[in-house]
């Protein structure tokens, strides 16, 4: 065999090789983390935004347009909702089960802000001091998310 034929076969098996490994690494797109609902943000259909216990913001999809309640005027900025609603999936970096006991210790006791959607309530509590993380309450469990999105609820209006 000549050696421009052996270099050829050499070079289309590491081109196989590489392509093989290219796709392989392709299927799999999943994160290693859970997300902290089940919620895709295409489910979403109500969302409400609570600062201590205190009503924010409520909008509601109907058809393919979103509305705040109770005016019914149009949602103008929809990059701020898919923001928020993109909430619904962020990894949870940690999480443990909650001590009803303890919840002043992360924030919670009231927390500052609470998101609902749907019928589940996103209880944010501060920052913890070590990793920067925020604790993040849905229903009996306690989550460390990445602070990104936090700010989106401080705004009044969208």
């Amino acid at each position: 065999m000549s050696p421009v034929i052996r270099a050829n076969v050499w070079l289309s098996g590491l081109i196989l090789l590489l392509a093989g490994a290219a796709w392989w690494c392709q299927q799999d797109h999943r994160s290693p983390y859970e997300t902290v609902t089940n919620l895709a943000p295409e489910q979403i259909t109500l969302v409400r935004i609570l600062r201590e216990g205190q009503l924010l913001q409520h909008l509601e999809k109907q058809g393919q347009e979103w509305k705040r309640l109770p005016s019914g005027t149009p949602i103008k900025d929809r990059e701020w909702l898919d923001k928020v609603l993109h909430i619904a999936e962020l990894p949870s970096l940690h999480h443990f089960p909650m001590d009803e006991s303890r919840l002043s210790d992360f924030g919670l006791k009231p927390p500052r802000y609470t998101l609902v959607l749907n019928d589940q309530s996103l209880e944010l509590g501060m920052l913890d001091p070590a990793s920067g993380l925020r604790y993040l309450r849905v229903g009996p469990t306690l989550h460390l998310i990445t602070d990104s999105y936090t700010h989106l609820l401080y705004r009044k209006k969208p």
